[in-house]
């Protein structure tokens, strides 16, 4: 026969039960997580100048079209090694057939064309280059500005240590709020670190004899880091909330 207890031992029960988990929840350290991102950036004159020239011809013949680009490109390779301070490499090779408008099926003509990219981070010399080189029949297709990999170093070390004050800053401020008195880092991520690439100028016109050099401005790019991190503050008050 089973035997039923009386209701207030089992309440006395629970309530003891509970009374015994209270000093678990008690024990904890109080810590809040806080979970923050620091940014810092900055605008940087760009210190690299790129410039990709093409030498083209059309003729009836292909090979005909490509000698005279193989002698250009020869030509302005033979010219760019003067400039120590100048990188060259070329690029893209191509050759494309010309059809008559009246006969599609009619090949006219020929065009070849090779890329030449010269790069440095000494402008006026560049810039006399390619006035050269225009006046060897390459032409200009494109011209950009960039930042070297050093300068970017230079300014990532000193924008990462601005980017960990901004999250610490941040991080102080909302201890401050709940009362804590200790901030502990858990954790710390870098999130990114890069700068924005300026659009390339577009393909300029020809010059004509009184003005053989283009008149440029390099202009600037921004470097920016951003950290993450993970951060207890510690010694909070307990916040009540009210029913």
């Amino acid at each position: 026969m089973s035997r039923t207890l009386p209701l207030r031992p089992l309440f006395a029960c629970l309530w003891l039960g509970t009374m015994l988990l209270l000093p678990a929840l008690a024990t904890a350290d109080g810590s809040t997580t806080l979970t923050l991102s620091g940014h810092a950036e900055r605008e940087v004159e760009n210190d690299r100048m790129t410039v990709q020239m093409q030498a083209q011809a059309r003729a009836p013949d292909a090979r005909d079209a490509a000698a005279t680009v193989n002698r250009r490109m020869e030509q302005a390779l033979a010219r760019a090694e003067g400039y120590d301070n100048v990188e060259a490499s070329t690029r893209s090779y191509t050759t494309q057939a010309i059809h008559d408008r009246d006969e599609p099926g009619q090949i006219r003509a020929w065009q070849v064309q090779q890329t030449l990219e010269l790069t440095s981070s000494g402008f006026e010399d560049l810039t006399e280059l390619v006035g050269a080189l225009q006046g060897d029949e390459l032409t200009v297709g494109q011209i950009r500005f960039s930042l070297s990999r050093e300068k970017q170093q230079e300014h990532r070390e000193a924008l990462l240590e601005a980017a960990m004050e901004d999250w610490k800053e941040q991080a102080r401020a909302i201890a401050r709020s709940l009362g804590a008195t200790h901030l502990r880092p858990v954790e710390v991520e870098l999130v990114d670190s890069g700068y924005d690439r300026p659009q390339p100028m577009m393909a300029m016109r020809a010059m004509d004899e009184s003005a053989s050099q283009p008149a440029l401005e390099a202009g600037t790019s921004t470097v920016s880091v951003t950290v993450r991190a993970k951060v207890e503050a510690l010694g909070g008050e307990t916040l009540r909330v009210d029913p």
